[in-house]
């Protein structure tokens, strides 16, 4: 069976609408660290199980931990989008196994025993 996927005008607008409230959302979010960076240069030293840093910016630290818990974020929804497209396939497969079914059973001529 062919499936058609129509494009309506709606969709468009409504993903051309997405693509610019991301740069939007981008665009503060890069402001607010550029921000963030320009008023935290006050240098503190990191230690880390008794190693000590060169002194560095406030804001290092700070940014490091953040693309450490968002790098761990995305890798954890990797797996998870990677188990749930093996799903979807498997249950694709599944579906067109029993549409098959139904059009064999519709196919069989009708018997009557009388």
């Amino acid at each position: 069976m062919l499936q058609v996927k129509r494009i309506t005008t709606m969709s468009v607008f409504s993903s051309g609408r997405k693509h610019w409230l991301n740069i939007a959302i981008m665009a503060l979010l890069t402001a607010f660290f550029i921000a963030f960076g320009l008023s935290n240069l006050v240098l503190v030293d990191v230690a880390l199980l008794g190693v000590k840093s060169q002194p560095v910016p406030l804001y290092m630290p700070v940014f490091i931990a953040f693309l450490l818990g968002f790098s761990g974020g995305m890798l954890s929804l990797n797996f998870s989008r990677r188990k749930h497209k093996k799903e979807i396939s498997q249950l694709r497969e599944e579906n067109n196994l029993l549409h098959q079914e139904v059009e064999n059973l519709r196919n069989i001529p009708l018997q009557d025993d009388v």
